[in-house]
This record gives C-alpha cells, structure tokens and sequence, in this order.
C-alpha cells in the first residue's frame, strides 16, 4: 500500500475515533467509519494507473 493510503487510514481512525465518541457514543464504530472513508480518500489522491 501507499503511504497516502495510511496516512489517511490514520487520520481517518483519529477523527472517527473523536467523532464516534461524540455522536455514537461507540468508539469502534467511529474508527470503523474514519478507516473506511479514510481509506476512499487515500484511495482517489493516490498515483493514477493508465
């Protein structure tokens, strides 16, 4: 994997984490939510196969 796909997986994970506590009261289901976007946004800024 790339390392912009971690770093937003990372990223993703932290601020699901935040945001799950906050809204869901569940922090798993936060960073389960922050991983899977976190991994769509890593996923599009990565290198462009043609």
């Amino acid at each position: 994997m790339n390392s912009q796909l971690w770093i937003a997986c990372l990223v993703g994970a932290a601020a699901g984490l935040v945001v799950g506590q906050l809204v869901f009261n569940s922090p798993f289901l936060g960073i389960l939510i922050g991983v899977g976007l976190g991994a769509l946004v890593g996923a599009s800024l990565g290198p462009k196969r043609g």
